[in-house]
């Protein structure tokens, strides 16, 4: 082969190497971009969550007092319509 035809065939070589190369490294770009948003949407997500279940917690205990507050209330009002009762007789 002559020098020149090895020429050519070295240019069309490096220009289906760019057309397939260069497309490829964006797509890894893009993808490692994709994945890296999406590891940190995933802490963003773990801390919502993690919170969440703080305010579950507190709630849960929100709730116990509430029952003792009306289980209170409720001795109270049969207490004080005893006393009624009494000073009604």
């Amino acid at each position: 082969m002559s020098k020149d035809v090895m020429d050519k065939v070295w240019k069309v070589f490096t220009v289906v190497l760019g057309v397939v190369v260069v497309p490829l490294a964006g797509w890894v770009w893009n993808t490692n971009i994709m994945v890296h948003e999406l590891t940190n949407d995933l802490g963003d997500a773990e801390k919502t969550i993690e919170s969440l279940e703080n305010k579950v917690k507190e709630a849960d205990g929100n709730t116990k007092a509430i029952i003792s507050i009306e289980k209170d209330i409720e001795y109270m009002k049969t207490t004080l319509e005893r006393i009624e009762r009494f000073v009604t007789q």
